[in-house]
């Protein structure tokens, strides 16, 4: 297969599922070039060892709706109003070395420490440190040139979930990057959640009407750039944008295969989901994982609000159908929600078992449960 062809068979499988300081303005968007072969490979696997010492900086590509704003502080850029249209940065994030966190540990600096001005501790902190904004040619140009600094070629796009401003997005990608220790390069979707808890009908409607963007980045901007291989990792929320991308296709979408897809937490109709999505996921990817949670108090309010069962909810009526690995991550700790499960190590070591190497439920270190004639997973769970 030439590399044009697998440029073309890349897309149009994506097509199926569906940031130096400065810069007053976004830079306009031109029509995406094309990169005429991939840039060498790195000849080992990208490293975070740097952090076993001290902190570092992890660079995470951003595609966002987002309206972008002068300001001095560059997490500020990008505000949660919708700017219906896709824009492109380079963003630099500040991540503490592990002396200071353990593994999944997602320090920040307090709010009202940053509204009196007070410079962030690198040694302490996640925090975005610059974002260069770009148009999609040369974002596309950067992005193929981070590919090439790693072995594996893989791009994982991460959407996030409800009540996330930009600078949450950019530090939860680094942080996943880091603790996953991802071979490859991190794209991150931000579509212009208002950042508020009270906000929850309101981002609801945003996410859905940024499926199309999303399409548009995997279909047409990140595969210019050549990866090898495509992962998309949806949070909350987040499967409401990958969601209506998947809506989106065609009868004449080509059926080429995608990679893996995650859902976490996922706060979407679960009958929907199994009806009309799950279908078009299956078709044009080669894996798709569910991480679902009975304790989970987040999707048990977004439950009560919606009227309808949630896909990220577990218990007695966890999804388990065919085509699809359901985990039941009930026994591993999360937030003080139950809903965010980046902070845990044996979740971050899954999904990098997952995404990293491709590996399937039965090659990690997972318990199989029967249910009638189908098969789902469960953690063997953490200390408590």
């Amino acid at each position: 297969m030439t590399i044009r062809t697998l440029a073309r068979s890349v897309a149009a499988g994506v097509l199926a599922l569906s940031s130096a300081c400065g810069g007053t303005t976004p830079i306009p968007e031109p029509i995406v070039a094309t990169i005429p072969a991939p840039l060498p490979r790195a000849d080992r696997p990208r490293s975070y060892a740097s952090l076993d010492s001290g902190s570092g900086r992890v660079t995470v590509f951003l595609a966002t709706t987002r309206r972008f704003v002068s300001s001095d502080r560059p997490a500020n850029r990008f505000t949660g109003d919708d700017a219906d249209s896709l824009q492109f940065a380079v963003v630099g994030v500040n991540v503490p070395g592990y002396r200071a966190r353990g593994t999944g540990e997602l320090p920040r600096t307090s709010s009202i420490y940053s509204a009196f001005g007070a410079p962030p501790d690198p040694q302490r902190a996640f925090f975005v440190t610059n974002v260069v904004t770009t148009d999609s040619a040369r974002f596309v140009q950067r992005l193929a040139g981070d590919i090439a600094a790693t072995r594996s070629r893989n791009v994982l796009v991460f959407v996030h979930g409800f009540n996330v401003s930009f600078e949450d997005a950019a530090v939860r990608a680094a942080q996943i990057a880091a603790d996953m220790n991802f071979d490859g390069s991190v794209v991150v979707f931000s579509w212009p959640s208002a950042a508020s808890v009270t906000s929850y009908v309101r981002d609801l409607q945003t996410a859905r009407n940024a499926g199309y963007h999303l399409l548009r980045l995997v279909r047409n901007i990140v595969p210019a750039a050549q990866p090898d291989h495509v992962h998309l990792l949806g949070h909350s929320m987040g499967s409401e944008v990958i969601g209506k991308a998947a809506a989106l296709v065609t009868p004449a979408d080509s059926a080429a295969k995608f990679a893996q897809v995650v859902l976490a937490a996922p706060d979407i109709d679960a009958r929907v989901f199994r009806r009309e999505l799950l279908p078009v996921l299956v078709a044009h990817s080669l894996r798709v994982t569910l991480y679902a949670s009975s304790d989970d108090d987040a999707l048990r309010a977004s439950r009560s609000v919606n009227g309808v069962w949630r896909l990220g909810l577990g218990g007695d009526s966890l999804t388990v159908v065919r085509g699809m690995d359901t985990i039941d991550a009930t026994r591993i700790r999360a937030d003080a929600l139950g809903h965010t499960l980046f902070g845990n190590s044996i979740f971050l070591a899954d999904l990098a078992a997952l995404i990293g190497d491709g590996r399937s439920p039965e090659e990690r270190r997972l318990l199989s449960v029967q249910r009638g004639n189908l098969t789902f997973w469960r953690f063997r769970g953490d200390a408590r």
